[in-house]
């Protein structure tokens, strides 16, 4: 079994230049053990959520190997063997009032740590909004015991703003989701998300600006980075994943998104543990390729994905219809 220090070790060499194929080895056993406690979070995600409404939208993953290793390049003291989204599952809400009555029957869990963190009472300077928990396995196996998995509640509206922020990083080549790229689309994105929030009732992350100032911003740099063009065009090149239902009974997805040539390769897998050689098999040949998005995903169905990822499919429908219903006013 896989020590501690043995993981912290290999977390060190992948946040150095000289990354060798024993520390993606280790990064590989340690992120396939939080599958256990991974299910277990997710089943008493809906457990909870089922409480609250039938409706919801969920979906669960592993972090890909780039997005560990940036992690551990962006955050120079922190140690791979404590990183608490190794593993991460998602609920998304109709509504707010939901998302408030599932956070507090959640925080009641014994199996959630007190500490989380409420990004709609206080959003993050870049917009983004969300309520995270973090989950801890408690397990008489030693390798699972006290394994953390980052949970996310948000609104469909919050989910459809986030989900687009990842939409433009794969297209654009932007870092938004890392604090940086361009100002325009920072701003723009800064922007709606406010806007959003006053739909949805929410606090302000900017009470300063009028909504008529803000919207008219909205305009002027949506119109300049000509916004809803490239969503709509970006959702258009990839649309053809709904052709794909003959994978409804597949229970895991292998998710290639090529942005350069706007290709999105699918692979369905019954077992899991074929598919988590698959991911890092691929993830291996496509390491230093920053315009290759690869994810492994378990839901119910492509739709259920396309709903709870569709970051991947460049599905940005309810971002664009909201945004023109905010330009309209």
């Amino acid at each position: 079994m896989l020590s501690k220090k043995q993981v912290d070790r290999a977390g060190d060499v992948l946040r150095s230049e000289n990354i060798t194929s024993d520390s993606l080895d280790i990064l590989s056993r340690w992120r396939a053990r939080h599958v256990y406690p991974l299910n277990l979070a997710f089943s008493l995600l809906k457990r909870y959520t089922d409480k609250v409404g039938n409706n919801a939208i969920y979906g669960q993953r592993l972090k890909r190997v780039t997005s560990v290793i940036n992690k551990l390049k962006r955050l120079p003291e922190a140690k791979l063997s404590r990183l608490q989204d190794i593993g991460g599952c998602r609920v998304i809400l109709s509504n707010y009032e939901r998302l408030r009555n599932l956070s507090i029957s959640l925080s009641k869990s014994k199996s959630i740590l007190d500490s989380y963190k409420d990004y709609i009472t206080y959003p993050k300077s870049d917009g983004y909004r969300g309520i995270h928990f973090i989950y801890e396995c408690k397990s008489k196996t030693l390798e699972f015991d006290k394994l953390k998995i980052e949970i996310q509640l948000r609104t469909q509206l919050q989910h459809a703003w986030a989900t687009t922020v990842e939409i433009i990083d794969s297209f654009e080549s932007e870092e938004l989701k890392l604090g940086k790229g361009s100002l325009a689309w920072r701003r723009f994105f800064y922007l709606v998300s406010d806007e959003f929030a006053r739909l949805e009732k929410l606090p302000f992350h900017d009470n300063v600006t009028g909504q008529v100032e803000r919207v008219a911003e909205i305009r002027q740099l949506s119109k300049s980075l000509n916004v809803i063009f490239k969503l709509d065009n970006y959702s258009k090149i990839i649309n053809s994943i709904d052709k794909l239902d003959g994978f409804e009974r597949v229970k895991y997805f292998l998710i290639v998104l090529k942005a350069k040539d706007s290709r999105t390769n699918i692979f369905g897998y019954f077992d899991d543990l074929e598919a988590e050689r698959n991911y890092q098999h691929i993830e291996k040949i496509n390491l230093k390729d920053p315009d290759v998005n690869i994810v492994l995903v378990k839901a119910d169905s492509i739709k259920k994905i396309k709903q709870a990822y569709p970051n991947y499919f460049a599905d940005s429908r309810k971002f664009v219809s909201t945004l023109e219903r905010v330009l309209s006013n």
